[in-house]
């Protein structure tokens, strides 16, 4: 589907009648048809404005937009004029909001590849609803960083001159995409930088770029990687793509794709969808896809879980907003953004996929002391989120920053470079306004995928009494060279309740350090009851020792692969850990940090643990135990885990569990 090429008007008011609204009791609503065309979206805002004005504010309407494409040349702006009205879908399935814009003209060249002029300038391309590779070298993979010089500039700015093979250079000698055009993508720990080169020196093997200096804490080094993005050698890879010096796109088609079959579609627009000050506004049944993403002439500095960036559909100050059965694709940045001054908004039922950066962001990373901007009270839940990262390979699923009260339950979460779901933003144990926050029943797997380090299938932060970690499936979580952890209060996290959690299967790539629990430090957490079984590491690890109670550990299923059972200081901590069932497949020793079992516990620790053998039934994850299981005894509690993820109808869940297709995706980069 793609925007008409005939220009066509906003059709007048159809008709009255009574209409069932979301999130509301079934009202008499007006009714407004748009057709679908560009920008004619304005148009129907419009109308529904001048009624309301004419005395019909207290009123509800419902703007219908039959099947079509909507293409927007400008983002869509909703204030609180628009509120108390619903934007719906005539046809769900093929309904489109886009910022995208189609390539005409493809042609076959003398070299093979396909040729259009482009006429406009984009750092994204989609051939036939699928992302497309940007040339890019190497074309799979990653290189090891070499020897840097940084010299330091005005304006916290930096000069930094990386040490490349000859290979790089000669690959970047070999076509003529305009030096400003390539970009430098590094991989350091946790975060990535992009930044545009500004100097090639062959004789010295040297790229040189500008931009905001490293910090001490996570610099690049020896163990940081890089890929060249937009660069495109003597030739271009299967399904990759560049523009030329004239804008013109290059093009080199997978194998089976023809002239006549293929549909280009540059994105243009990077936010779709601002809304400021709406109440009562719902969004039924729609599709948005294609946005952009441009880097900025100071680049993409490193910013933990790509915060700095925004988002498709931004959102403030908003109350009683609903997104329902809706879709968001092909992305350059985030999905929606419920940014300041958001309360009691849903986002449910939604499929959100192949994602820039991530999926859902709720706040901001400032503690705002004025209560009307303190966002607060969402619902996020029933959602499919995966394809995070295409662009930021740090940016998480669903993210929270400084917000509370908010209920992020039975979504599926898959295929992303870093952090499933991030709580938090204060490092340490200062103010934070992300309290009493309910992470439940959610289904996160295939996260990180080798490529970035220090991760958690649920990552926490900062002081948060009241908050919940419960009843989540969390598997397959793997770093790059450390820190595949399922479940990962860092830096001060304190107050949580995690309980009844199913962790199996988290590893890192080049060191067994993965593990299903992880808290770097913190006070106060409760880890009671749930399942930490199969990583490549010691199950259970801890970092600082604090002078107060870090953590309590009661009732858990430990299954260890061949590893000891703790990794840290437990031997010093100060926590609480007894009625435990520990299991071990192997014959690693020590098992615990005074020995065997016996030793630990007459050292004062695991009072009424057991170590002992276990048969499970069904499969990992969705494992349960025979009546006369050993773990009972230590008074665990059963639990489902095909409880975690979506719920609804069964399309729904087999939605949920499908593979996403991957012909176009950069799965090279975790090679």
């Amino acid at each position: 589907m793609f925007a008409p090429k005939r220009s066509v008007l906003l059709a007048a008011l159809v008709c009255i009648f009574q209409f069932p609204l979301a999130g509301a009791e079934a009202a008499f609503a007006k009714i407004f048809t748009a057709v679908p065309g560009t920008n004619t979206l304005m148009m129907a805002r419009d109308a529904v404005r001048t009624w309301h004005a004419s005395g019909h504010a207290d009123e509800a309407a419902v703007i219908v937009l039959p099947k079509g494409d909507y293409a927007l040349t400008e983002s869509l702006v909703l204030d609180a004029r628009d509120g108390n009205a619903t934007w719906q879908a005539g046809n769900p399935d093929k309904t489109l909001i886009t910022g995208g814009k189609q390539i005409i003209g493809l042609a076959t060249g003398p070299d093979g590849n396909w040729h259009a002029t482009a006429e406009l300038h984009f750092e994204q391309l989609f051939i036939n609803g699928e992302r497309a590779i940007r040339s890019r070298y190497p074309a799979e993979g990653r290189l090891p960083l070499g020897d840097l010089q940084i010299k330091e500039l005005p304006g916290k700015r930096a000069q930094i001159t990386v040490k490349v093979p000859d290979a790089v250079i000669a690959a970047l000698t070999a076509d003529t995409i305009p030096l400003p055009e390539r970009q430098l993508l590094v991989f350091h720990k946790w975060d990535t930088s992009r930044y545009a080169l500004i100097a090639i020196d062959p004789a010295n093997d040297t790229l040189t770029v500008e931009g905001q200096p490293m910090t001490s804490w996570n610099p690049w080094n020896a163990q940081s990687f890089y890929l060249l993005d937009n660069c495109a050698g003597p030739s271009l890879a299967p399904g990759a793509w560049f523009l030329g010096p004239a804008g013109e796109l290059n093009y080199h088609p997978l194998p089976g794709e023809t002239l006549g079959l293929t549909e280009a579609v540059a994105p243009v627009l990077e936010k779709l969808l601002i809304v400021h000050g709406a109440r009562n506004l719902h969004f039924q049944g729609l599709h948005f896809g294609y946005t952009s993403y441009r880097l900025p002439s100071e680049g993409c500095p490193p910013v933990q879980a790509a915060a700095g960036i925004g988002a498709s559909i931004q959102i403030d100050d908003a109350e009683n907003l609903t997104f329902d059965h809706c879709e968001m694709a092909h992305t350059g940045n985030y999905g929606i953004w419920l940014r300041s001054g958001c309360r009691h908004c849903r986002i449910e039922h939604c499929l959100l996929e192949d994602l820039g950066a991530g999926g859902i962001r709720i706040g901001e990373m400032a503690i705002r002391q004025n209560p009307a901007e303190l966002t607060g009270g969402n619902v996020i839940a029933n959602n499919i989120i995966r394809g995070c990262g295409r662009i930021h390979p740090s940016a998480v699923g669903i993210w929270i920053g400084q917000s509370g009260n908010n209920q992020i339950t039975h979504n599926d979460i898959s295929d992303t470079f870093y952090t499933g779901i991030s709580a938090g933003w204060t490092w340490g144990y200062g103010p934070s306004q992300a309290t009493n926050n309910d992470i439940s029943y959610n289904r996160i797997h295939q996260i990180g995928q080798g490529v970035l380090s220090d991760m958690g299938g649920i990552y926490t932060l900062g002081v948060s009494p009241g908050s919940t970690c419960v009843g989540n499936v969390i598997y397959d979580v793997r770093a790059h060279d450390y820190g595949g952890w399922g479940i990962y209060p860092d830096e001060g996290s304190s107050g949580w309740q995690i309980a009844s959690n199913l962790v199996w299967r988290c590893t890192s790539v080049l060191s067994p350090s993965g593990g299903g629990f992880h808290q770097h430090y913190g006070a106060s957490n409760n880890i009671v009851n749930n399942i930490f079984a199969l990583s490549s590491g010691p199950p259970m690890q801890a970092t600082r020792v604090e002078n107060h109670l870090s953590f309590t550990l009661t009732h858990n299923l430990i299954i260890s692969s061949n590893t000891a059972f703790f990794y840290g200081p437990w031997n010093k901590l100060q926590y609480a850990s007894g009625n435990n069932c520990f299991v071990v497949y192997g014959k690693a020793t020590p098992l615990f940090p005074k020995g065997d079992l016996a030793a630990w516990q007459q050292a004062g620790h695991e009072t009424g643990s057991i170590l002992t053998t276990l048969a499970l039934k069904g499969n990992w994850p969705d494992v349960t135990f025979p009546a006369d299981s050993p773990v009972f005894a230590v008074g665990f509690k059963p639990f489902d885990p095909q409880l975690a993820g979506v719920t609804g109808d069964r399309a729904w869940k087999r939605r949920a569990r499908e593979i996403q297709s991957s012909s176009r995706r950069e799965e090279a980069l975790n090679k």
